[in-house]
């Protein structure tokens, strides 16, 4: 048996894991490994087929509501399609790959309508982000599953793959299930909380750990001129398929059809959603050398509703068999859309120019490499859990509520997707088996990730990173998209890297304000937001980004109460001054003469001995 050392140990190359891996490794002087048990990383992104990045605020995720690195990241994957574009697609403000027409501020001359977040090829992100990680010095190490792991007087000390051992100082658990929380004997739930449990309005009269959210494989598909045929044979129990995912509920008037508010199958101007620009990762309109519109299918009909993952008791064979039924239903869908769905135009059925896309993710059938996960194994007993009341838009006003521990922010509804079907919609005349979770859509404020739903209390040197942070059923379906997911990944890299820097623990860093405090303005010196504010960028400047943000989460400053704005160049008059010397108890040194609210706040932040 090797040994092998690193200062971080980060474990799945998820949407996460990705995030994690280059923010610890930005940190310098920092020996980062990867592992991974596939060949690919970004999860969701990539491997997963969700090629429409899920954004409920794409206006601010360009700007102010992300982190740098994600927006960046996103100009890295645009750049790949230099020379290749159309007019149209060099005319947007925000090239976005999938989608033409999408509106203010990604408008084109034409003014045309808003539209969809970003979109773009899982190969292109893939070899973007396999290049990222190489230019930071990210060991990745694929076909790396880890079996075992060295846990003993409240720390983790070596990871098994294989016949090697993996040691680092801190362990970073950025799978999509949360794999390493059984084997660090780290207390974790899935499935839906009780009432009584977690006080959430909508949650369950009792607790129920097998109503876990369906996951999907994602079927690519390419759009060919009508009149070819490209129809794939009929899958067996087909019929059986059909019945049981609902497969003819894309047509159904009235609540119970169409996949959410999609009823069309394709509408080139995309005037609305349809089933099959919404995920569109190419968009013929952008492009100068004619290729054809391309997409993945990720819809309520092709959720995998019979079983879950993972399995209880967990048995990884029968995860992969699990995953296979699900890959069937996916097929069989394709087969659906190519033979007997409703046609658009009302004259008979299917669309036989549909060709399942074998390039986007290398599989002969289309369907992706990995499973699209949706509900992870989560810490059960970290420092912080967040719940319904912390970010529900009907509880809270322009913002949910602020952590002091806060480092990333999000904004996503608190989207469950429901794990059965039936044609009157009552789960009592469902098909079965099915899985039994409810529907659940709970809006939501714009809200932060506190680092205390990282950490569990059992160990002090293991982060989470992806989806197995300490939030509920519920607030789980607002904190798995994309940015959220990023801005988590970022956060426990960043977190790594201070912590080696410091000769500290992540355990040791939360339980000092201090600590949290010089921690989050690591983050701020990457660009990284950790407060709400829609008018305050980092590319502004810097150091005032830093001081309103900190002064926002402590507290200082909290806005209008109608919007998210801080107004950094408004006047800061001596009423504002004596309010600020009363909410703080500190007499402030102002200066005479007028003052910017900018201003203020790094004067605010000096006098305070906060750090910029």
């Amino acid at each position: 048996m090797a040994t092998f050392e690193y200062d971080v140990v980060i474990v799945g190359a998820s949407f996460g894991g990705v995030a994690a891996a280059l923010s610890a490794a930005a940190g310098g002087n920092v020996k980062v490994v990867l592992l991974e048990s596939s060949d690919w990383v970004g999860g969701q992104a990539t491997s997963q087929g969700c090629t429409r990045w899920d954004e409920a605020a794409a206006v601010l995720t360009e700007s102010t509501g992300s982190p740098k690195s994600y927006r960046d990241v996103r100009h890295l994957i645009r750049a790949r399609y230099d020379g290749k574009r159309s007019a149209m697609g060099l005319q947007q403000v925000h090239f976005n790959p999938g989608f033409a027409g999408v509106g203010p501020p990604f408008t084109t001359p034409n003014g045309q309508r808003k539209g969809h977040p970003f979109a773009a090829d899982p190969q292109v992100v893939r070899s973007v982000f396999a290049d990222a990680l190489n230019e930071a010095g990210v060991e990745v190490k694929f076909g790396a599953a880890v079996t075992a792991a060295d846990v003993h007087d409240g720390a983790v000390h070596g990871l098994t793959v294989g016949g090697d051992s993996y040691v680092g100082g801190v362990y970073v658990d950025a799978t999509d299930l949360g794999d390493l929380l059984p084997l660090c004997d780290v207390r974790w739930v899935i499935g839906a909380e009780s009432r009584a449990d977690t006080g959430e309005q909508e949650a369950a009269d009792a607790a129920h750990s097998e109503w876990v959210q369906p996951f999907t494989v994602p079927i690519a598909l390419v759009w060919r001129p009508p009149g070819e045929d490209h129809r794939i044979p009929k899958p067996a129990a087909y019929d059986d398929i059909r019945r049981r995912q609902g497969f003819d509920r894309l047509k159904l008037p009235g609540p119970l059809g169409g996949e959410g508010d999609i009823r069309l199958v394709y509408n080139p101007p995309q005037e609305s959603d349809t089933l099959f620009n919404y995920r569109q990762f190419i968009d013929p309109r952008n492009f100068s050398d004619g290729r054809p519109p391309r997409t993945t299918i990720n819809v309520g009909s092709n959720d995998y509703l019979t079983r879950a993952i993972p399995t209880s008791p967990h048995s990884a064979a029968q995860d992969a068999q699990i995953v296979e039924e699900a890959r069937a239903v996916s097929i069989a869908y394709a087969y659906y859309l190519q033979n007997d769905v409703p046609r658009d135009d009302g004259n008979g059925t299917g669309y036989p120019n549909l060709q399942v896309d074998a390039e986007a993710f290398g599989t002969a059938d289309g369907t992706a490499p990995l499973p699209y996960i949706r509900e992870s194994r989560r810490l059960a007993n970290a420092w912080v859990r967040v719940a319904q009341n912390h970010i529900d838009a009907k509880t809270h006003g322009q913002r949910a509520q602020n952590f002091p521990d806060s480092c990333g922010i999000g904004w996503y509804a608190a989207d469950v997707h429901q794990g059965w079907y039936a044609t009157d919609n009552k789960q009592e005349d469902a098909a079965t088996p099915n899985i039994g979770t409810p529907w659940h859509g709970i809006g939501t404020a714009p809200f932060q990730v506190p680092l205390g739903t990282m950490l569990p209390r059992e160990l002090n040197n293991f982060v989470a990173a992806c989806k197995n942070i300490c939030a509920t059923h519920l607030t789980s379906g607002a904190y798995r998209v994309h940015p959220v997911e990023w801005a988590i990944g970022e956060a426990a890299g960043v977190l790594a890297s201070y912590c080696k820097g410091q000769g500290v623990t992540p355990g040791a860093v939360w339980n000092d304000a201090g600590r949290v405090t010089a921690y989050q303005r690591r983050l701020l010196t990457r660009g990284t937001p950790i407060f709400w504010w829609d008018d305050v960028a980092f590319e502004d400047d810097e150091r005032t980004f830093a001081a309103i943000q900190l002064l926002g989460v402590r507290g200082t400053f909290e806005g209008d109460g109608q919007t998210r704005n801080f107004d950094p160049d408004g006047d800061f008059p001596q009423a504002a001054r004596d309010a600020i010397d009363q909410r703080e108890n500190h007499q402030f040194d102002w200066p005479d003469g007028a003052l910017t609210r900018a201003q203020a706040a790094a004067l605010i932040c000096e006098q305070l001995g906060l750090p910029l």
